[in-house]
């Protein structure tokens, strides 16, 4: 019986080298791949967590409409109620009568006493104290200046004694205005109709009355002194 022949121990020293290199690579090999499953495994719950987490971490919505928009409608929904300025009311007529009321007749003196002999001048002053413009009839016969004794009981003398009348005089008095009327008197009584025969009025104290129509204004006294 032949014996077979010894193996050469460098080739079976090299077969078992390259055995324990492969075994090693595989090792790690499959060591990389339980680390990656590893690593993979617990990152996704860490995704799906962040995931989970970022509707609840959100802040609740706080929008809310601008109080701007509120205020605003305000000032529309007024602007809606508010009526049209009313039309410009129209001027008033000045052709209006001039009422009593608004009228105002007074008598101004050109000194507040005269020696006798002199010529007093007497003015009769006549004023809308209205308002608005209007008419008044200020006709010669209408404005009188009358002199009576101060208690008013004796006719001393009149404007309108021995003037005749020339008709009515419309006159539109704007508000404030005021119309005047001098007259000189000569220190003679009078009457109506003008009789001829007057006398001199003595030295004393006298009452002036101005009139415009029905209306009378206050007395003024007239103080008429010793030559």
């Amino acid at each position: 019986m032949i014996d077979p022949p010894e193996a050469d121990p460098r080739a079976v020293y090299l077969r078992r080298r390259a055995l324990a290199v492969a075994g090693a690579v595989l090792g790690v090999i499959l060591l990389v791949w339980l680390i990656s499953g590893l690593v993979g495994s617990d990152e996704e719950p860490q995704v799906q967590g962040a995931a989970v987490q970022v509707p609840a971490s959100a802040p609740p919505s706080t929008v809310s409409s601008p109080p701007a928009s509120s205020s605003t409608a305000a000032p529309t929904s007024s602007a809606a109620v508010q009526s049209p300025a009313p039309p410009p009311a129209p001027p008033p007529d000045p052709n209006q009568p001039c009422p009593d009321a608004a009228t105002i007749v007074t008598v101004e003196l050109g000194a507040p006493s005269y020696q006798v002999g002199q010529r007093p001048k007497l003015s009769l002053v006549v004023v809308n104290s209205g308002a608005v413009p209007c008419t008044r009839d200020l006709g010669h016969e209408l404005r009188e200046l009358l002199i009576t004794t101060p208690d008013g009981a004796t006719r001393i003398w009149s404007s309108n004694d021995c003037y005749s009348p020339k008709g009515p005089e419309p006159t539109i008095l704007q508000p404030g205005e005021r119309k005047q009327y001098d007259v000189s008197w000569a220190g003679r009584t009078s009457a109506p109709g003008c009789p001829s025969k007057r006398s001199a009025v003595p030295a004393g104290t006298y009452a002036v009355t101005p009139k415009l129509g029905g209306l009378v204004g206050p007395a003024v006294p007239l103080v008429l002194t010793p030559r």
